[in-house]
């Protein structure tokens, strides 16, 4: 078996521009423009490498930070293939019998995304593997995320005098760490590291996908009648749905059911852009997944938390009103 390092770079959207999401009907982070990678063959020797430059379908301009960062300009754009094209040259390149790593859960994440945008066939979960997590178990036994600038150093590994933010530098960096660790006997205790760590992988990939937008004020977006009314993907029956509860940030989770096809994730994700007025506007996605036992514990956890944190305010609230 042979293990391919892949890193990947995207082009993204300006913070304000939800026209991105309009057109592609779904909630990407990004639009992938570059695949880097290095194969490793089972002594962890480096026998082969890939890149290429793949031509973006909707953003066809480069952000300008990204451009920055990454030194990627139109021109390299231009010469770049279709993703349908690159992925197929990428697929062709790994062989039959191989196992993906990348540095942390973006570059599997954002590959998924871009797969699923194109309808090809997405990622299986245990295809892949988070040589971050592996060298944090291996070094300090524990799922920390560290860059891998600190890891390159605390191994004394070269950077070669390549730079940083170009996928196939970026996938060598990571190759050099794999290298310098026990992989195979890593993979095996794998089940155990990942378990320890969040899962990227928590929500099945999307079915459907909705985008509401021209609210005035952020407060209560997510109780929207609009928002709240979901149907089934599958039948169009209206769900049942649960209340939306805070998982992270501007990011929310509610359950919904159908009776003949069961529970749905409910996704849900607040976000603000600047119409040519210069007024702040809101707007929220929703997408509808299948539902898990592991996202029906998160959606009981998050409800506990959120129930307990509104007890404590209006305690607090209830004493500030006696003592006025």
């Amino acid at each position: 078996m042979d293990y391919i390092i892949f890193d990947l770079e995207w082009n993204q959207p300006y913070s304000n521009d939800i026209s991105f999401m309009k057109r592609t009907r779904m909630p990407l982070t990004g639009e992938i423009i570059q695949i880097g990678a290095i194969k490793l063959n089972e002594k962890l020797e480096i026998v082969d490498s890939f890149t290429m430059y793949v031509k973006p379908k909707y953003l066809l301009h480069m952000h300008k930070h990204v451009k920055a960062l990454t030194g990627i300009t139109n021109q390299d754009l231009n010469r770049g293939v279709p993703f349908r094209m690159a992925y197929s040259h990428f697929q062709q390149w790994c062989g039959k019998d191989y196992k993906l790593l990348s540095w942390g859960a973006d570059d599997i994440l954002i590959l998924r995304e871009n797969l699923l945008l194109h309808k090809l066939k997405s990622i299986d979960y245990d295809s892949w593997a988070d040589a971050q997590m592996i060298y944090s178990f291996h070094r300090y036994g524990t799922t920390q995320q560290y860059s891998v600038a600190h890891a390159m150093e605390d191994l004394q590994i070269s950077t070669e005098e390549l730079s940083a933010h170009n996928a196939l530098h970026d996938a060598l960096f990571t190759a050099h760490i794999c290298q310098k660790l026990d992989l195979p006997k890593a993979l095996l205790d794998y089940d155990t590291i990942r378990k320890e760590a969040p899962n990227p992988f928590l929500y099945p990939p999307g079915l459907t996908f909705f985008m509401y937008d021209n609210f005035q004020e952020k407060k209560r977006i997510v109780h929207d009648r609009r928002v709240r009314l979901s149907f089934c993907p599958y039948c169009q029956g209206r769900l049942e749905t649960t209340r939306p509860e805070r998982i992270q940030g501007d990011k929310h989770l509610s359950i919904g059911i159908c009776p003949k096809h069961g529970e749905f994730a409910i996704q849900l994700k607040v976000g603000k852009y600047t119409i040519k007025s210069g007024h702040t506007k809101f707007y929220v996605t929703k997408v509808l997944s299948h539902s898990t036992d592991e996202i029906r514990r998160l959606y009981t956890e998050k409800s506990e938390i959120n129930r307990e944190k509104e007890r404590l305010y209006y305690e607090r609230r209830r004493k500030e009103l006696l003592n006025t």
